[in-house]
């Protein structure tokens, strides 16, 4: 399933991956990985704002 991402960076740009499959924070919680059909992005979480994301990853299934 493919979703999108949001990620706001401290100094307020933005990058918007449409088609996410998945992302994850590090063990050592230093680290956002993005992991998108074309490529895999890794941003250090000093340089995160927030992040937002499409809620129907977290629909639940009846």
């Amino acid at each position: 399933m493919e979703y999108w991402i949001k990620v706001v960076f401290a100094d307020n740009q933005e990058l918007i991956v449409k088609d996410t499959l998945r992302h994850n924070i590090s063990d050592e919680l230093d680290a956002l990985e993005i992991e998108s059909s074309s490529e895999v992005i890794v941003v250090p979480m000093k340089q995160i704002k927030y992040i937002s994301c499409d809620s129907k990853i977290f629909k639940k299934k009846d």
